[in-house]
């Protein structure tokens, strides 16, 4: 494996914890319905810029392959559509952490779709880094002692199958749109376009069958604006995130990628601390968890 794909995907990782921070605010002042058009439209303005701003300066690039093209569509159908829709709506309904954690299935997805569509068979060392990565996010993703025992005083216990259902379906359909769109960029090695591609997949998806076009405009014009910005800043970010999780496919596995991407917690947890003062979060599980995080990340960029 080289090193490069390991960059991407901490790059990747970074990004998608940056818009965790983002889409809680940004859910707060414009509602997800509107909020989530504007970060998909952003999306896809973001990806055109960079993709025309590519032709001029480097040329028309790689000839263009249908069979990709196809493939970064249905990738952008399951997670610029389908998978950030249910994330960001268990994000709102059972809170940044626990939605993380739940983000936990979404490489064992990954794995085997990469297994069964890619042939990508990963050896015991990497499987066992994966699974300390991933057991040390769900220790970071669990409240502290006191603060666990505040959640329990408001009712806030075991997830019901209502609150698990959409975290699920978004990890599901992250898991199997990033094999799509890891099998499109070794068919087609323009990570960007495909970005762009699966943006405008997850737009026009969105458009037509959440959108009522004719209460758009005046629905944008009485929006918070500070919300607007947010939600804009939302899907600049995730697009960024994605374009760096594809590229990294080009040199590691998908579920190798995924597993690096979705150690949000891990970023969220000096965040919390450092800049908004949540140190009752903070227990030894907590530092356990985190420990267990960065020795398997040093393993799979080792092996």
């Amino acid at each position: 494996m080289s090193p490069l794909g390991e960059v991407l995907a901490v790059a990747s990782l970074l990004l998608f914890s940056a818009n965790v921070l983002v889409v809680g605010p940004a859910a707060r002042r414009l509602p997800q319905d509107l909020g989530f058009l504007l970060a998909l439209a952003s999306n896809v303005l973001l990806g055109a810029v960079v993709v025309a701003g590519q032709y001029v300066l480097g040329g028309p690039g790689a000839p263009l392959e249908w069979d990709a093209v196809g493939m970064f569509a249905v990738g952008g159908l399951l997670t610029s559509y389908l998978g950030r829709w249910f994330y960001t709506g268990s994000l709102l309904s059972i809170g940044p952490t626990r939605a993380s954690a739940v983000q936990l299935t979404n490489p064992f997805f990954a794995a085997v779709a990469g297994w069964l569509l890619l042939g990508e068979a990963l050896g015991p060392a990497a499987v066992l880094c994966g699974v300390a990565v991933l057991a040390g996010v769900y220790l970071t993703s669990r409240p502290a002692g006191a603060h666990r025992a505040v959640l329990a005083r408001f009712g806030h216990r075991a997830l019901s199958p209502a609150q698990l259902g959409p975290g699920l379906l978004g990890a599901a359909a992250y898991g199997l749109g990033n094999v799509a769109r890891g099998a499109g960029v070794r068919d087609w090695q323009a990570p960007i376009m495909g970005s762009l591609i699966g943006a405008v997949a997850g737009l026009l998806a969105y458009a037509l069958v959440n959108t009522d076009v004719r209460k758009l405009a005046g629905a944008l014009r009485a929006a918070d604006p500070v919300g607007r910005r947010l939600w804009l800043l939302s899907g600049l970010l995730g697009i960024a995130a994605q374009t760096c999780l594809i590229a990294a496919t080009l040199y590691i596995p998908v579920a190798i990628a995924v597993v690096i991407s979705v150690a949000v917690p891990v970023v969220l947890l000096p965040v919390s601390v450092l800049f908004l003062r949540r140190t009752e979060a903070v227990g030894v599980t907590t530092a356990v968890g985190a420990v267990l995080v960065l020795a398997g990340v040093a393993g799979l960029v080792l092996t």
